[in-house]
């Protein structure tokens, strides 16, 4: 499966890359930013999504979300909290709480193929 993981803190990207790649993932594209996000869908589809919902700076990844939802392309949210501002415009998405376990994420992307 193809995979854009949208995380801004570079260990936990890192791990998700490994993670990804563990469950046989390995064509995964991470990057930190919505412009490095949305510049990586220009260059191609991809089958799934992880979005940190923060990016920093005040930054949410509701662009991203924006453009996967118009794709048609699932993706789930990631967010060190129990939940976020629902007022921010993010289209519906299931969350995934950082730090992600294998588990979850193995549990979250088999979803995708029961849908």
């Amino acid at each position: 499966m193809r995979i854009l993981v949208v995380e801004d803190e570079p260990l936990l990207a890192m791990l998700l890359e490994e993670n990804l790649a563990d469950l046989g993932h390995d064509a995964v594209t991470a990057v930190a930013t919505v412009d490095q996000a949305l510049c990586a869908l220009d260059q191609g589809p991809v089958d799934a999504a992880l979005l940190d919902f923060s990016l920093g700076s005040d930054t949410t990844s509701v662009p991203v979300a924006l453009r996967l939802r118009e794709e048609g392309t699932p993706f789930f949210y990631l967010s060190g909290h129990a939940s976020f501002d629902p007022d921010a415009g993010a289209p519906e998405a299931p969350l995934l709480a950082k730090p992600v376990s294998l588990d979850a994420l193995r549990d979250a992307l088999s979803s995708l193929a029961s849908t």
